[in-house]
């Protein structure tokens, strides 16, 4: 059976002891704790890494706002993605860059990003990153539900310490992590014409 929301959720509420529940949207209390805090448990797990699973390219798009003032010739107004939740790199990796509210501000003309994007499909959610999932949520719903505060923090307690460090490790193992370039190489390289310099993002 595919992962869904419905099943994350009656997992971390099996953890904590309480009833599942048919829906997210029931009219039951444990169906609306979970409504309340499934979606900022979803955004801040995935902040917390690079997941590969859930990491996306865009080029960036202008913006029609201008600001009043600029730095270092930042003089590039883009639109931030909303589904990003978390900008790692550019396609440029000389580019000045910075976040601002809703855009991004730059010295450099078609700037690209790389990002984690707000990943909502549990059914691609890889099972170690399930799993971390599910114990913050019992976290953040054990309280409320049953008011047991030793019963959450020892949910946060195996998050922080388990199952999410599990998760971020099976991540960066996920295919060949490309490195930045060792100035000192690259410099021999481009001095003995072999080679050159690749300023896109791997």
């Amino acid at each position: 059976m595919a992962v869904s929301k419905t099943s994350l959720c009656n997992h971390a509420l099996t953890l904590c002891g309480a009833a599942p529940i048919t829906n997210i949207t029931d009219d039951t209390n444990n169906a609306r704790v979970l409504n309340r805090v499934y979606e900022v448990t979803r955004k801040s797990i995935l902040t917390e890494c690079r997941w590969t699973f859930a990491t996306s390219r865009a080029t960036l798009s202008l913006s029609a706002v201008t600001m009043p003032w600029e730095h270092d010739g930042e003089a590039y107004v883009y639109v931030r993605p909303s589904h990003a939740l978390r900008i790692f790199e550019t396609s440029d990796r000389n580019a000045i860059w910075r976040e601002e509210g809703d855009y991004i501000i730059s010295n450099t003309a078609s700037l690209g990003i790389k990002f984690v994007y707000d990943h909502d499909d549990p059914s691609k959610y890889p099972s170690s990153f399930a799993e971390a999932f599910i114990d913050k949520l019992a976290a953040n719903i054990c309280y409320m539900i049953l008011n047991s505060a030793s019963k959450a923090e020892g949910f946060i307690t195996k998050y922080e310490g388990v199952s999410l460090p599990k998760a971020m490790a099976e991540s960066a193992q996920t295919g060949e992590q490309l490195d930045p370039p060792d100035d000192g190489i690259l410099s021999v390289k481009l001095h003995d014409g072999g080679g050159r310099s690749d300023r896109s993002y791997g």
